[in-house]
């Protein structure tokens, strides 16, 4: 790890902020717009030599941000954490040390594990602040993770996602409320944490402390290097500039549908009943019209009043009075278009579509191809593993000395099929002979999907696979097959015992004692008939 002299961090913060941290810096500022709806009418700008000022304004007072569309689209990420498979293995042998470890994992910061801290705060970083960085602080024999955002870096050097230093911005001394032309930066390295004054002249050591971490205590928050391999970029990069797309149309819409949106009414003007169409009473202005002659019983600006034509005239309104409807057909063709965009986003992050007929409860399981869908799961769950494997390397040196104790693995069994077409892959996978563990994983498969939230009840229908005879045969295929009657009988009185147990019974108890269970069970019914009737 590198190791500065105060004269070299003197150097790096008068060479100033490089170029490629105001770069991401704006990156940061687009992606929050559009992730996070921050900051969204500041981000519009106006549409040149086609929309005035006072449109412009309208616009962006009635915008809708796109927080929701992102959200929609990135929950298939929700997968990643709920995946199947995988697990932690503590290396340390060491039951003292394994405890204290899982206490300190078991709360990280804000009363969350560790995994619910970076699927629920640093998952928003990756998209929105990927070149900004989870920084763990220390202080009274404890440490726990902060979010350092890129608008705070001043500059650092990196190799991969860790740092080989880190210099944070500069906060402006003051004496008295009055600037003192003297600015205190923070500078970490492997060895040290300190804090200096620098004014035009001098240098000065505020604070320096000795870094328990032996590395600087800090993660990149996206492992995704740029195309010019100057910094870290989000996933989401690809597709921003079809949101800032979707996002102008959507305003654009919004402002058509508040102008032009409300039905019109008109109708021919009469005589004021009061004045008879005169416009006075005698010598006086009509109270009722205010001398126009006409009547105004309804206010007059919500009404397009035409004049009764003469007899020769042509009619341009052929009744009495109507209204005029807004034409739709401008919104239809902009809702198309924010589909068109949705679509075109989904398509590149996945690289699949949602099926049109999906709902919202069942979008991220409806993709028209999955294959593409998983690579990319796969991506995001390589970062977050990757996050989590060195977080907790940092917290296991902080409180125990070494780094190397606990081994992640996260889960990529990500079920984002519907339960029903795993059901019709797993039943033709039976019609066309294919071998048992096939079949066996299909059906896992389908009960972890059909009871993805119901823990109790996929746990019991995983059991039942390894304990049901013949699973993927029926009752009658089993009577039929050349086998001994004491084998059918166990397939023929299974779920009649299998009914017989409780949820914890099931769930608690080793296959193996269940195995001998059921055996015991058939010899109650050894005088019965195993023949299917």
């Amino acid at each position: 790890m590198a190791q500065l002299e105060i004269d070299e961090i003197v150097k790096l913060i008068k060479l100033g902020k490089p170029q490629w941290v105001k770069q991401a810096i704006l990156e940061h500022e687009r992606l929050n717009v559009h992730v996070n709806g921050k900051n969204t009418d500041l981000y519009l700008t106006t549409i040149d030599k086609i929309e005035n000022e006072q449109q412009f304004k309208l616009r962006k007072k009635y915008l809708t941000t796109n927080r929701s569309v992102f959200t929609n689209i990135l929950r298939p990420v929700d997968k990643v954490f709920s995946a199947n498979g995988g697990g932690v293995v503590y290396k340390d042998k060491s039951e003292i040390n394994q405890e204290v470890l899982r206490s300190k994992l078991q709360n990280i910061r804000h009363g969350k594990a560790i995994r619910t801290w970076i699927k629920d705060i640093q998952a928003n970083k990756l998209y929105t602040d990927p070149a900004g960085l989870v920084f763990f602080e220390w202080k009274d024999k404890k440490t726990y993770p902060t979010i350092k955002s890129i608008k705070s870096i001043y500059n650092y050097y990196s190799e991969g996602r860790e740092l080989e230093w880190v210099l944070f911005n500069p906060i402006e001394v003051k004496k008295d409320g009055k600037p003192t032309g003297e600015k205190e930066y923070r500078f970490v390295d492997s060895v040290k944490d300190i804090t200096l004054i620098v004014s035009d002249e001098t240098v000065t050591i505020k604070e320096e402390f000795e870094n328990p971490f032996e590395q600087v205590p800090a993660i990149i928050n996206s492992n995704i290097v740029n195309s010019d391999l100057t910094h870290n970029e989000s996933p989401l990069e690809p597709i921003i500039s079809l949101a800032d797309h979707y996002l102008r149309t959507g305003s654009i819409k919004n402002l058509n549908e508040f102008l032009h949106g409300y039905p019109i009414f008109w109708r021919y003007l009469t005589d004021c009943p009061t004045c008879q169409g005169v416009g006075a009473i005698n010598g006086e202005t009509c109270k009722d019209c205010n001398g126009k002659g006409v009547n105004l019983r309804k206010d007059i600006t919500d009404i397009i009043n035409l004049t009764i034509p003469e007899e020769d005239d042509t009619a341009i309104a052929p009744d009495v009075a109507g209204y005029v409807t807004p034409d739709v057909a401008s919104w239809q063709e902009m809702r198309v278009e924010l589909d068109w965009l949705n679509d075109l986003m989904q398509l590149t992050l996945w690289g699949s579509k949602l099926a049109k007929d999906a709902t919202n409860e069942t979008a991220t399981a409806a993709f028209l191809n999955v294959q593409p869908v998983n690579d990319q799961l796969n991506a995001f769950a390589d970062s977050f593993e990757d996050m989590e494997r060195k977080m907790i390397a940092l917290i296991s040196k902080f409180y125990l000395g070494t780094k190397d104790t606990i081994s992640v693995s996260y889960g990529r069994r990500f079920l984002i099929e519907l339960p029903d077409v795993i059901w019709q892959k797993y039943v033709e996978a039976k019609e066309k002979g294919a071998p048992k563990t096939a079949l066996d994983y299909l059906l896992m498969q389908f009960y972890q999907t059909e009871y993805s939230n119901d823990p109790e009840s996929m746990a019991i229908a995983l059991k039942s696979i390894k304990l049901e005879p013949f699973i993927h045969k029926t009752d009658e295929e089993v009577n039929s097959l050349p086998i001994f009657d004491k084998d059918k009988s166990k397939k023929f009185y299974f779920n009649e015992w299998f009914k017989m147990l409780t949820p914890s019974d099931i769930i608690q108890k080793d296959s193996k004692i269940l195995e001998k269970e059921f055996e015991t069970y058939l010899k109650t019914k050894e005088n019965g008939t195993t023949e299917v009737q």
